[in-house]
């Protein structure tokens, strides 16, 4: 009786820390539509701690339909808790030329075209979504300022550009 008491014990400890990991691996966080979770990933140094990131976070509704070419609106809440992991689809944008890539990019980018390519091999017209990074040290009971960076805008349209 003992044994299998030790037993039970030692097995609810090991699940309870388990979903502790789970928990600490997958932050779940609430925002205005729905929960989301993301990944705690660590950084490639040893300067910086690990962040959370929540990738492809819409911040809108898609732009296709009837809303195409209109004026965003703000996207629909979901039920449960949706996944934040992986990157959404990249806004369509002509990559054929890679000479056109160095000039678009800065400098310490371009080497590395290759990973580039992979990340951008998703297009579709439902690309209005964010990915957002926590950092994790040292930030508890501290206001932390976001920090958005934009990419650099080029529109085209056939052999003029705008």
């Amino acid at each position: 009786m003992l044994n299998s008491s030790v037993l039970l014990w030692i097995t609810a400890l090991a699940i309870k820390f388990t979903l502790i990991d789970c928990q600490a691996q997958y932050p779940v966080v609430n925002t205005n539509y729905g929960k989301i979770r993301g990944l705690r990933t660590p950084l490639p140094n040893e300067i910086l701690g690990p962040v959370e990131q929540y990738l492809g976070v819409p911040y809108a509704s898609p732009p296709t339909g009837e809303r195409r070419f209109q004026p965003p609106e703000p996207p629909s809440s979901w039920t449960g808790v949706r996944n934040a992991t992986q990157f959404a689809a990249v806004c369509p944008q002509h990559l054929d030329e890679r000479s056109l890539l160095h000039d678009m990019l800065p400098i310490w980018f371009t080497a590395n075209l290759d990973t580039l390519m992979t990340y951008v091999q998703d297009q579709n017209e439902d690309c209005l979504y964010l990915n957002i990074y926590v950092p994790t040290e040292d930030v508890l009971g501290k206001v932390v300022s976001p920090k958005l960076y934009l990419h650099q805008f080029e529109n085209q349209c056939g052999d003029l550009d705008i």
